[in-house]
């Protein structure tokens, strides 16, 4: 068992014992009693802490997990971005013709754009995916820039392009089942 899942556990149990303890107290006290309403007050507090526990735990389940794809995307697309900067580098070095900045300073402003995104419990493993995906993209933009490939492949290189940037623009904000 993970320790995230043994400590959700075990702070479930810890809850479940106090709603048990209050309900308890309210049991010991008659129902005219005044400290029956001050029990029944606490059971009431302590059951609506349980219940916000249990609505969380998909999302702290999720979160080791979340936390891996966040690094995954986050340093992919820094990765990348810095791969743009050097192509747009060798650019100039090379003495290759400037045209091919119109392919390359895109590319290289969306890898800097993906740098910032942000990675939430419902679309994690879509990020990730997309930054690992990314890497194939930027493979493909060095092959073109560098003349190591056909220039016909730039008609590739944008579609790759608009793909990756499909999944950072993924504004799709219905519902969805946490994936642990």
């Amino acid at each position: 068992m993970g320790n995230t899942e043994q400590q959700v556990e075990e702070r479930l149990a810890q809850l479940q014992q106090k709603v048990g303890a209050r309900r308890a107290e309210v049991l010991k006290h008659d129902v005219d009693d005044d400290q029956f309403a001050v029990e029944y007050a606490r059971l009431v507090n302590s059951t609506s802490k349980l219940v916000e526990f249990e609505r969380t735990i998909p999302e702290r389940l999720a979160e080791p997990e979340r936390k891996r794809s966040e690094r995954i995307v986050t340093w992919s697309w820094r990765g990348e971005a810095a791969v743009g900067a050097a192509l747009i580098a060798l650019v100039f070095i090379l003495d290759h013709s400037v045209w091919w900045l119109v392919l390359l300073v895109p590319h290289f402003a969306g890898t800097v754009a993906g740098c910032f995104q942000k990675v939430d419990v419902e679309q994690h493993r879509d990020r990730r995916f997309g930054a690992v995906g990314l890497h194939v993209v930027a493979l493909l933009m060095a092959l073109i820039s560098l003349s190591v490939i056909s220039r016909w492949f730039i008609a590739a290189a944008i579609g790759w392009m608009l793909v990756g940037g499909s999944t950072v623009d993924s504004t799709d904000t219905g519902p969805k089942e946490v994936r642990r």
